[in-house]
């Protein structure tokens, strides 16, 4: 008897060039820094809301702390690491918040008496918060976010930029657009020469 044999026949396939191994590869990695922008920029927007929450709650417990004590709250309580998480704000506050970000209290400032107003400073990254403002004390930044008691007014009615770094030209803000970094003071608090502005539509 005769058997036919089937035969079989098996293709073998040839394996991924280097090429093709380094686009997979090139893929991968734009794929995983889009997705870490993504997620580092959804942390930044929930650490923003945590500050302002933070500060603005802190601005009613002032209100509520100078009621009772006919002053604000005394400087030292905002003066160190320490102070985070403690309770110097009971029965106001149960834990004093601070900005995660720093691990540092929020900046306090105080008249010499402490008892006419307040500023409290922190910080934001998202310049293109209608509440973002480079707040300086001299030549020290203060904070990007601020609250204070209700008797002042922190939020000047018309920023400017540094226009012209090279000539330190100061302007005031173009119509429907935000700049970056902002000034209080039409001479751009006399530090156009250091950093020139960028403006973007709102």
């Amino acid at each position: 008897m005769i058997t036919k044999h089937n035969h079989q026949r098996f293709t073998i396939s040839k394996g991924f060039t280097l090429i093709e191994v380094l686009v997979v590869v090139a893929i991968l990695a734009i794929l995983t820094l889009v997705a870490i922008v993504l997620l580092n920029g959804n942390r930044d927007k929930a650490d923003d809301s945590r500050v302002k929450s933070d500060m603005d709650r802190l601005k009613i417990v002032f209100e509520d702390y100078f009621n009772d004590h006919n002053c604000y709250p005394p400087l030292e309580w905002f003066d160190n690491a320490n102070d985070c998480g403690g309770d110097q704000l009971k029965p106001y506050l149960n834990v004093m918040p601070c900005n995660r970000k720093t691990g540092l209290p929020y900046t306090l400032r105080k008249d010499a008496t402490g008892c006419i107003w307040f500023k409290l400073y922190g910080t934001i990254t998202n310049s293109a918060d209608p509440k973002y403002y480079p707040f300086f004390e001299e030549t020290t930044q203060l904070g990007t976010y601020a609250v204070s008691s209700s008797n002042l007014d922190l939020y000047p009615s018309l920023k400017y930029y540094c226009q012209d770094q090279e000539h330190g030209t100061c302007a005031s803000f173009p119509a429907g657009e935000t700049c970056s970094p902002s000034y209080a003071t039409a001479n751009c608090d006399g530090r156009c020469y250091s950093e020139l502005g960028t403006c973007t539509p709102n």
